[in-house]
């Protein structure tokens, strides 16, 4: 008897290590030109309720990096070099990870290059593709949609391409799921980037919300922060509100603007509502508690306003309104309400300050505003740190290269197709995820649109264009309110020094 016992316990122990040892499935979800304070987990008012309940059980970051901008982080994520480009010399995430047994899929904005024949996610390493190749484009109907590598169309009379994109991500689950291998899954909503466009019954959920402005919005958002404990308001003050904002009390056609932020509000819900979908496919398939998944956003809020074809990626749906003898009401047209198939505007920049909160500045500025994303990470089988736990480690979406490799343990190569690799600049969180601190004192770059940027130690160097470089100090100061170099000119010069040596001219 004693021996059987032994046997079983013997068993019952090979299957715990096998169990431990077994790579994960790895999931990254994107999401486009959303505001620091957003998600509820994150002191925001929008119906988030799916990732709300991964942050519950997971952890959140609240020092987490991205370029600035939605295709140098793309690039810069998936290669882990800073990069506003794929180029032939360097390797992605899927392309390792599928050399080291994973299967892999995408669904989503790709914007990487616009020929799926040529420079695609399936010559990239993708078995499987659903998306958009381009930036942006109309939700009811996306511009450059493809499937694997051959356009495609929307299906069926309520189609939209936030619950398509949630949907094509179930299909790769269910199918990933029939293999024994781990899979690799990068999800890239397009929401809530403009135009703005959400089903009607959405967007009525949110109208009343905010029908005292982006003012309020902003101070009801702070307030809930602090009270929720994701920031203090020693080190996290409200900074003042950016100088091109407008006064809420005396500005004009205040239904048309309460609107735009109301359909911004149904796009995050219903990108959350893909989202629970996915929880609930990885649950049904007895993957969930072995898939990490990894959320951020690719930039800061988005103060943009449109004209003309919308940076050529409404020229889809003009040509066909042309055809029909229509119009499409592109930009501030302050006569139509925005939302419908016929309309093709954005939020603009008096919203996005309130989307921002607490940060400074926007997407396309390297200030915190536009290249400081909430993160969250969630893992049942393998994340270590306290259930629901709010982090104040850095990340960056750079780190996505290194990470995954060491889940995978897969290996970096130098040569791909007889081509020289350039090495990744990528740093692993998986110490993080084991519950260990990782040093502060790696350097993270920034250099977008005329704004530059180094963040190592306690301090953050920023310059936007010409103007000399600003010096905050992060552990005390994240919401870059003090500027400390005029005392600490040495410290700028060492950061300086980092920046230059992978941007400056010595490049």
């Amino acid at each position: 008897m004693f021996k059987f016992n032994l046997l079983i316990a013997l068993i019952a122990f090979l299957n715990v290590s096998a169990d431990s040892s077994e790579r994960p499935n790895i999931m990254i979800i994107l999401t486009d030109d959303m505001g620091f304070s957003d998600l509820g987990c994150f002191g925001g008012e929008i119906d988030t309720p799916n990732l709300d309940s991964l942050a519950s059980t997971g952890l959140r970051f609240t020092e987490f990096y991205n370029t600035a901008r939605c295709w140098p982080t793309r690039a810069t994520m998936l290669s882990g070099r800073y990069s506003d480009k794929l180029t032939p010399s360097q390797v992605i995430i899927p392309q390792i990870l599928k050399e080291s047994g994973y299967q892999t899929g995408m669904a989503g904005k790709w914007h990487l290059g616009m020929n799926p024949k040529k420079d695609g996610p399936i010559q990239r390493g993708f078995d499987d593709f659903y998306g958009t190749m381009t930036g942006a484009g109309s939700f009811w109907d996306p511009y450059t949609l493809t499937r694997n590598t051959e356009p495609t169309e929307p299906d069926g009379k309520d189609y939209y391409y936030t619950d398509k994109i949630g949907t094509e991500a179930v299909r790769q689950i269910e199918s990933f799921a029939k293999s024994e291998k781990p899979f690799f899954q990068y999800v890239a909503f397009t929401a809530a980037h403009w135009p703005m466009h959400a089903p009607e019954k959405s967007i009525q959920k949110y109208m009343k919300m905010y029908e005292d402005g982006w003012e309020k919005l902003r101070n009801d958002r702070y307030q809930r922060m602090l009270k929720m404990g994701i920031i203090d308001e020693e080190k996290w003050p409200l900074p003042v509100r950016e100088s091109w904002v407008k006064d809420w009390e005396t500005i004009d056609h205040k239904p048309w603007r309460i609107r735009n932020q109301a359909i911004y509000a149904a796009m995050v819900d219903h990108m959350d509502q893909a989202v629970g979908n996915i929880v609930d496919a990885l649950k049904r398939t007895d993957q969930f508690k072995n898939t990490l998944i990894i959320y951020f956003h690719d930039n800061g809020a988005c103060p943009e306003h449109l004209g003309g074809n919308g940076w050529n990626t409404a020229n889809n749906i003009l040509a066909k309104a042309k055809r029909e003898g229509k119009e499409v009401a592109v930009g501030d047209r302050y006569d139509v309400m925005m939302g419908g198939p016929l309309t093709y505007g954005s939020v603009g920049h008096n919203w996005a300050n309130a989307q921002n909160t607490p940060m400074r500045r926007y997407k396309s500025n390297v200030h915190n505003g536009g290249a400081c994303t909430p993160a969250i990470m969630h893992w049942p089988a393998g994340l270590k740190t306290k259930s629901g736990s709010i982090t104040d480690q850095r990340g960056h979406v750079i780190d996505m290269m290194a990470t995954c490799i060491d889940l995978a343990g897969a290996k970096y190569p130098e040569e791909l197709s007889g081509k020289k690799i350039d090495p990744h600049e990528s740093k692993s969180l998986v110490p993080v995820i084991e519950g260990k601190s990782v040093s502060r004192d790696h350097p993270y770059i920034f250099n977008h649109a005329g704004t530059y940027a180094v963040v190592k130690g306690d301090f953050k160097i920023v310059r936007e264009g010409k103007r000399p470089w600003a010096l905050y100090d992060l552990a005390k100061n994240r919401t870059e309110t003090i500027n400390l170099a005029s005392k600490n000119p040495e410290i700028v010069s060492n950061l300086e020094k980092i920046w230059d040596e992978r941007w400056g001219k010595k490049k």
